[in-house]
């Protein structure tokens, strides 16, 4: 997607807000982006994101 990306100093377990592992490939959160200017509900935001690998999708934004 042409979004920079690095490495998370502390890499951690990808859990819901319960604390339950979510098990996905090793299902830990190793690459994390910077600073990312976005509209939400037409409010201009700065939100930064960590990333898990999801193979053919491009991203996720909301898990139900």
């Amino acid at each position: 997607m042409g979004i920079p990306y690095r490495q998370k100093e502390n890499p951690y377990l990808l859990v819901t807000i319960l604390k339950d592992l979510i098990i996905y490939r090793d299902g830990i959160i190793y690459i994390k982006i910077g600073l990312i200017l976005m509209t939400i509900k037409g409010r201009l935001v700065t939100v930064n994101f960590n990333i898990l690998l999801l193979g053919n999708n491009k991203a996720v934004l909301k898990m139900l």
